[in-house]
């Protein structure tokens, strides 16, 4: 399965917080980073707008999105049944 992340020049933002998009084999999944998964690995000084937070932890946000998907794909029988948005928690994040 091949997951790939489209890099866009702004990101929508929700109550949850912040979509982007992946493509699964060449399907578009929307996935969502939660305010908190956003903040994790940054200093408790360091004020950035969601999008920055995003930019500073986008490796390791799409790494834990990727897992996630590849699980729920494995579990829901297939990309077409893959409950959306995939949501990225904070302990999917989480700097050891």
């Amino acid at each position: 399965m091949e997951i790939k992340f489209e890099k866009k020049e702004a990101y929508d933002i929700n109550n949850e917080g912040l979509l982007f998009d992946a493509l699964v084999d060449g399907e578009k999944v929307t996935c969502v980073a939660t305010r908190e998964a956003l903040w994790e690995g940054l200093e408790g000084d360091q004020v950035l707008s969601l999008q920055a937070a995003f930019e500073a932890g986008q490796e390791r946000i799409q790494d834990a999105a990727r897992v996630l998907i590849a699980d729920g794909v494995q579990r829901s029988n297939g990309l077409n049944e893959l409950p959306q948005p995939v949501v990225v928690k904070r302990a999917h994040v989480a700097v050891a």
